[in-house]
């Protein structure tokens, strides 16, 4: 009790006032530093949400088999190898929502990502991927010294990948 009651008389002093003062704006500091930082983390969780699915090499050797797969049904055909060449990587498209400010004599527009989040995690809404483009593609199966099997090779490319037949190439595979 008597410990209480020096606090009190020390309050009244004076002193008391200057602890209390200087209480407060420690405590107002590590309130400030505490949202710098947490903002910073929440940044971090905005800017990379999604991790890559796939690689550049891991998308061309998926069309690769997807090509050989629907070469090889191709009368005439045969056993069949391929090579796809891609151009770029794959690329996220976030959903985005835009602010317009019309003032007296000012119009502005801002662009922000829409940002999801649950379970206190944040994330930017992921739109579409586009994946890369398929800028060529060698075919060399059994059946490739036969004008009918690479012009049907031709087509069939031409059609699922949209790249001109100048893009394709389509030669007889070695016989071992």
């Amino acid at each position: 009790m008597n410990k209480i009651n020096e606090i009190i008389k020390n309050l009244k002093n004076g002193a008391g006032i200057k602890i209390i003062i200087f209480l407060g704006i420690a405590g107002m500091i590590v309130i400030l530093f505490s949202e710098l930082f947490e903002s910073s983390e929440n940044d971090k969780t905005v800017s990379e949400p999604y991790e890559r699915s796939g690689s550049y090499d891991t998308y061309a050797e998926e069309m690769e088999k997807k090509v050989r797969e629907i070469v090889e049904k191709i009368e005439g055909a045969g056993k069949t190898e391929v090579m796809i060449t891609v151009g770029g990587t794959e690329e996220y498209i976030y959903a985005q929502e835009e602010k317009v400010k019309n003032g007296e004599k000012d119009f502005s527009s801002e662009s922000e990502y829409v940002i999801i989040g649950s379970n206190g995690e944040k994330q930017a809404l992921l739109k579409k991927i586009v994946n890369p483009e398929i800028s060529g593609a060698a075919i060399i199966c059994e059946g490739g010294d036969s004008n009918i099997v690479k012009e049907r090779i031709y087509s069939v490319i031409s059609a699922v990948f949209n790249i001109s037949s100048q893009k394709i190439y389509v030669t007889k595979l070695k016989e071992e």
